[in-house]
């Protein structure tokens, strides 16, 4: 009501105007209307964050701030919205709120404050592919703040990029940081391992994945990534071990289609073409299907309220659950179906309250977070919509891998047909030994096709190898 205020007055004051009055005048009077409203909206979010409504009281915040990004009102905005933003773990439309402040806006925060909001910028800058803004809201962050770990992260994801070396050091800062959540512990450990990997220190990067905790959120990029790490560091029946654990039960809701076609080229190096064919008959018969449903289910467009459904099993729209348990581990969408199940609680607590939804603020308030919800509703589900699009293409991308493992099997196969080559006389004259077992703190268990929980994850294998032996080029 107070902009539409604002709004009817100033046809008015063009008329004055016109009568020989002086525009600067009446401009006065029109912004201390402006100013007082941004003054009641300041001291409404305060009230509804104290009647614990945070999103009512972020929509209230964020008038003041677009009204004004600077002045003192900004500055008490920007630490709500901020404080707000961080109580819900959203990363999205706060820090996008506070991208917009006034950089003396910022520096007039308390220390802390400033330095979260930083953070939380970092890392929407990252996000959108604008490094030196990164790096630079990373840079200012206060080595005493608890955001510091964070910044640091982004700042090592960065590095990553041109300076693997200085990455390596400061994805290390973060793991000993004793400020770091155990989340951001689990992706240091990932964004290191990773960078090792980028290094070809490849037995390093093998250590750093197996850091991951069995069973954590992440474990299975762990897995896989991991057996890569072994293969290329020499250690095949280490790798093939990773990948079991990837496939048994315990994992069946992880979405891995490369470890199919990883597996298939560990068995194509060592000529044992049936156990390739095994390994893209699976790819085929378990990831091929989950694409063209994903690829239907984008097709029919579902409404945005229907597809989040979708990720709860929920509605008509349905996805297979190998694909949902994907999405949903993804920090942004964890992030924004929990910030909409808040803005749910909200309207639920407001309908409860029946002093509040009957009064004008209270239907306001509705009106509100029903808005709100729409677009968090819009804005996740575009995201989502872009995970299953990258999701389908990547099995594409794969299945075109895979055809040509299949060629490069059927060749090799032609070439022992037409070499003589006796894979099973060669297969038969050598020996599976037990893997090499730590000294202390382990047991050796032959596998006899049965998983047990406390043994995935410490699975190793030997393998055979079917390739006839090569011969030494003759000296000249």
């Amino acid at each position: 009501m107070r902009v539409r205020t604002v709004r009817i007055l100033r046809p008015a004051g063009l008329r004055d105007w016109r009568r020989g009055r002086s525009p600067l005048l009446l401009l006065v009077p029109l912004l201390a209307l402006a100013a007082a409203a941004r003054a009641d909206d300041a001291a409404t979010a305060r009230d509804l964050e104290q009647r614990r409504l945070p999103i009512s009281a972020f929509f209230f915040y964020g008038e003041v701030l677009r009204q004004a990004q600077s002045g003192p009102g900004a500055t008490v905005a920007a630490a709500g919205v901020q404080r707000i933003s961080q109580a819900l773990h959203d990363e999205v439309f706060g820090p996008n709120l506070l991208a917009k402040l006034d950089p003396a806006t910022i520096a007039s925060l308390p220390p802390d404050v400033s330095s979260r909001v930083h953070a939380a910028l970092a890392l929407l800058q990252y996000r959108a592919g604008k490094l030196e803004d990164a790096r630079r809201e990373a840079a200012a962050v206060s080595r005493d703040s608890d955001a510091l770990p964070q910044a640091q992260y982004v700042a090592g994801l960065i590095a990553q990029r041109s300076q693997p070396e200085n990455a390596v050091a400061v994805f290390g800062a973060v793991l000993s940081d004793r400020r770091s959540s155990g989340e951001l512990r689990e992706l240091s450990h990932l964004a290191l391992a990773r960078t090792l990997y980028g290094l070809r220190r490849y037995a390093d990067a093998s250590a750093e994945y197996a850091k991951l905790p069995r069973f954590s959120r992440h474990w299975d990029e762990a897995l896989f990534e991991g057996a890569y790490a072994d293969l290329m560091r020499g250690d095949p029946g280490g790798a093939l071990g990773k990948l079991q654990s990837l496939h048994s039960p315990h994992l069946s809701d992880e979405f891995a289609p490369e470890s199919e076609n990883l597996a298939a080229i560990v068995y194509h190096q060592h000529c044992l073409w049936p156990e390739v064919r095994i390994a893209l008959k699976r790819f085929d018969l378990i990831y091929l299907p989950m694409r063209d449903q994903v690829r239907a289910v984008l097709a029919r467009d579902p409404a945005p309220a229907a597809l989040l459904a979708a990720l709860d099993g929920k509605g008509d729209v349905r996805l297979p659950e190998p694909v949902r348990h994907h999405v949903r581990k993804n920090e942004r969408v964890e992030s924004m179906l929990a910030y909409a199940a808040q803005v749910d609680e909200e309207e639920r607590r407001i309908r409860a309250d029946g002093e509040l939804s009957r009064s004008r603020l209270g239907k306001e308030l509705l009106e509100i977070v029903a808005r709100h919800r729409e677009l968090t509703d819009g804005v996740t589900a575009k995201f989502v919509r872009n995970r299953l699009e990258d999701l389908a293409h990547l099995i594409d991308v794969l299945e075109g891998d895979k055809d040509v493992i299949a060629f490069e099997a059927t060749k090799g196969e032609k070439g022992f047909l037409e070499n003589d080559v006796d894979a099973k006389k060669i297969l038969a004259a050598e020996a599976l030994f037990r893997p090499e077992q730590p000294a202390t703190g382990h047991e050796y268990w032959p596998f006899d096709g049965e998983y047990w929980p406390d043994e995935i994850g410490y699975y190793q294998a030997t393998i055979k190898d079917a390739c006839p032996a090569r011969k030494e080029p003759e000296k000249p």
